[in-house]
């Protein structure tokens, strides 16, 4: 969905605020601009975008379309939210009614929010994350626990003790699938994640630009994607 925005600011303190127009000058069309709501915030950098380069801009933009007015093919919207319910409705009675084995069945919540999706979709991540961490922290204690064990057997372990440590299976058993491996997967299943919650934020939000609560979301999500784009980085 469009958002409107103005070249000079309606009001003082604004982006591009010009004190010698009129109120009438910065309500008229020739002040408006109809961007999506990404774009609308980037002209927040009155650098890039001042008042001449948005004004050039809607120049190009009307000589191009002017005459190629843009349309909302209702019909196919109303048929596709239609099919899209009955869709969900279907996924929703399959998995509660129909499913092959109803005591072990993975819950498909229906109607959990579009903007909530990815939110699931992190918590199973971190709790992937806890799982890896405690199979690493298992190896990398074995070989103690086997030297433990045999002391509590009876057994005198200066024979196991001289053994290299490269030559002992149990010491620090699989340290480079964890360290590596498993590290460097997850680095790119996160990196991955958040880039998908940004793009589909993005394409949500030019059709909800009144939901603010996925307005937020998509800041929070760029923001921490950026974070990530400096600093994500592969072990080695």
């Amino acid at each position: 969905m469009g958002q409107l925005c103005h070249i000079e600011a309606a009001n003082p303190g604004g982006q591009r605020y010009n004190q010698a127009s009129t109120d009438e000058e910065r309500r008229s069309a020739e002040n408006l601009l109809l961007l999506c709501y990404r774009h609308h915030k980037e002209t927040d950098d009155v650098i890039a975008f001042d008042a001449p380069a948005l004004k050039a801009m809607k120049l190009r933009h009307e000589s191009a379309h002017g005459q190629k007015p843009f349309k909302v093919n209702e019909a196919f919207l109303h048929k596709l939210e239609a099919e899209m319910q009955a869709y969900w409705n279907d996924i929703e009675n399959a998995n509660k009614n129909l499913h092959v084995a109803p005591e072990f069945a993975v819950a498909v919540r229906a109607g959990t929010a579009a903007v909530a999706q990815y939110v699931e979709v992190e918590k199973s991540v971190r709790t992937l994350i806890e799982v890896l961490t405690t199979l690493a922290v298992s190896d990398a204690t074995l070989n103690d626990e086997i030297r433990s064990h045999l002391e509590a057997l009876g057994y005198e372990t200066g024979t196991y003790d001289n053994v290299p440590y490269y030559k002992n299976p149990f010491f620090n058993r699989n340290w480079e699938t964890h360290a590596l491996l498993v590290n460097n997967t997850l680095t790119d299943l996160v990196v991955a994640l958040k880039q998908a919650e940004v793009r589909f934020l993005e394409e949500y939000a030019k059709t909800h630009s009144n939901e603010l609560e996925a307005l937020e979301r998509l800041e929070v999500a760029k923001a921490e994607l950026h974070a990530m784009a400096v600093s994500a980085g592969y072990a080695d």
